[in-house]
């Protein structure tokens, strides 16, 4: 079922099958800015929680458990409310979840309003005694040709996290061209170190995404050989690879849920 909520600037609309975006209108143009899915990605948008990529299986106590790309919420139904015009849908961990991830959990993630931007927040609590996660979004944001310019708010001497493996320290880098070639080349840029200033994506029919996140590392990737979007991604958390420790408490950029609560987020604005 889709959920909307609008103001004088967007009209965003989500689905409580998986709990992601699957329209983000700019009301002032009329025009839609979330890549509506297609044969280069089936996808819009994805809420990744607890586990990023998909390398494989990973152990807890020395037991194997594996989950399909990007873990178990875009898989699941989440259940949707209104409060006030702040959508909030969620969902518990139940005997299927705990058969592929051994914890108790309650994961939301809200959506709200603000002139041009999106906010978008992310609430895990455990259950049950430490419970390692990542978590983080993928929407993907129209570009025509797969193509836009990325800016930093801040001259940033970020660290790449190849999916290969390892962390290569960059030199400084105040923009880059984000395009199909880019993507053959890198298929996934993984950057962290960055200052905390805002993420800027332009797109060539004349549009600024602007991204503001406290996450540890950002993700960008399109699909090499197609598709009109590119993805500006905040992650807590990094795509896993085989050469990654399986045990999953030690992996890097692991978060650890106590059962207080932990909360994520970032804005996401669209302008013209």
């Amino acid at each position: 079922m889709l959920h909307s909520i609008e103001n004088e600037w967007l009209k965003l609309t989500v689905n409580d099958e998986g709990g992601s975006m699957h329209s983000l209108i700019y009301k002032p143009t009329g025009e839609e800015r979330l890549w509506q899915g297609g044969e280069a990605w089936a996808s819009r948008d994805v809420v990744i929680f607890p586990i990023i990529g998909h390398a494989g299986a990973f152990q807890v106590c020395g037991k194997s458990y594996a989950l399909r790309s990007h873990g178990l919420a875009r898989y699941a139904r989440f259940s949707a409310e209104n409060r006030g015009g702040k959508l909030v849908l969620s969902f518990s961990s139940d005997e299927d979840t705990r058969a592929l991830y051994p914890f108790d959990f309650d994961f939301s993630v809200s959506y709200e309003l603000e002139e041009n931007a999106v906010n978008v927040g992310y609430r895990v609590r455990s259950k049950g005694g430490v419970m390692p996660f990542y978590v983080g979004g993928h929407p993907g944001m129209y570009a025509p040709g797969g193509s836009a310019v990325i800016e930093f708010e801040n001259e940033e001497r970020p660290v790449e996290y190849p999916l290969s493996g390892g962390a290569v320290q960059l030199p400084a880098i105040r923009r880059f061209v984000a395009n199909k070639e880019f993507f053959a080349d890198c298929k996934t840029l993984q950057l962290g170190g960055l200052s905390g200033g805002a993420v800027f994506m332009r797109t060539q029919d004349g549009y600024t995404y602007e991204y503001r996140s406290c996450c540890p590392l950002w993700a960008f990737w399109s699909n090499e050989n197609g598709g009109d979007y590119v993805c500006v991604e905040p992650w807590w958390g990094i795509n896993d690879d085989p050469a990654l420790p399986r045990e999953l408490s030690l992996k890097p950029f692991m978060n650890f849920e106590r059962g207080g609560g932990s909360l994520f987020g970032y804005m996401l604005k669209v302008s013209r």
